[in-house]
């Protein structure tokens, strides 16, 4: 592989830092980001929402082949956004799979139950369970309580009465909590649907992951669209941006979706894996090699 796209991909700062060091991309390279992708596929058949992450990749490659930073980018945020929704899923209630798909998801935000940050979720869950633990139970404590007159989204809303007694806390030690819209006593929590920041957020304590590096990946990727915009870029230089975007990404959402699998980053976590790293685990998987240049 060509020695500045090698030395590129090793660094670790933000897009914003990097865009403008970027050299070209080359056929070989092209054809190792595609290897890359449809190996990576088939580790998401299975998971919950695999297909859109699959469709994700595979058009973000189109898109950056064209040289369309935008959409290209665009792509690799619903690729965080849609695994870390398939690991908050699987670690709390298919209530959540359900608004996606019969599209109330929306209609939940315009009724004000939003999650609007991770630390937001987690106050309000210690605040009611005593404990910090996401789960099936606690995240309907990071929702709204609401009254029975109050009650309009039963499908996604359980008793607080059944809630304190699933976690097996004492009646001497429950909340007294009020309806959120009326201040009568109320007697439902409501599930609330978390901001793309909250749910990566949320989607890592579920195991033990530290989120900041997807945060800031992510935060990065925002900040390319708007305000910054990038639109005279060549189009050999918006595939070298992207690509290293999504190697760094895969190598965080492979953590988060599979951790028994693949290992954390270790001391300097909060700093990731380079797109480098990612790559030399990758083939260092298929070959027993960790030797970039040998991939042909």
């Amino acid at each position: 592989m060509d020695k500045k796209l090698l030395k590129f991909l090793a660094t670790k700062e933000g897009t914003l830092e990097a865009i403008k060091k970027a050299p070209p991309a080359d056929d070989e390279f092209r054809k190792l980001i595609k290897r890359v992708i449809i190996d990576e596929s088939k580790l998401l058949q299975k998971v919950l929402l695999g297909e859109d992450m699959i469709a994700a990749m595979k058009m973000g490659y189109k898109n950056a082949v064209a040289g369309f930073l935008h959409s290209a980018e665009e792509n690799n945020r619903f690729l965080m956004e849609r695994a870390s929704l398939s690991v908050f899923i699987s670690h709390t209630t298919e209530a959540y799979l359900k608004a996606l798909k019969e599209m109330e998801w929306h209609k939940l935000v315009d009724d004000g139950y939003i999650i609007r940050s991770g630390g937001e979720a987690l106050t309000k869950i210690r605040k009611y369970a005593g404990i910090r633990e996401v789960n099936s139970l606690t995240i309907y404590f990071a929702g709204k309580p609401v009254c029975e007159k109050h009650l309009k989204w039963e499908d996604y809303s359980i008793s607080i009465h059944e809630l304190y007694e699933e976690l097996g806390i004492k009646r001497g030690e429950r909340k007294e909590i009020k309806c959120s819209y009326c201040k009568k006593e109320a007697k439902y929590f409501t599930l609330s649907m978390p901001k793309a920041s909250a749910l990566i957020a949320l989607a890592c304590e579920t195991v033990n992951k530290n989120p900041n590096r997807m945060l800031k990946i992510y935060a990065n990727l925002s900040r390319i669209l708007h305000p910054y915009g990038f639109t005279n870029i060549d189009k050999d230089v918006v595939f070298t941006v992207w690509a290293r975007d999504l190697l760094m990404i895969l190598s965080e959402i492979n953590e988060l979706l599979f951790p028994c699998y693949f290992k954390k980053g270790g001391s300097s976590s909060d700093n990731g894996k380079s797109a480098l790293q990612f790559l030399k685990d990758w083939k260092s998987r298929k070959n027993g090699t960790s030797n970039v240049n040998g991939v042909s």
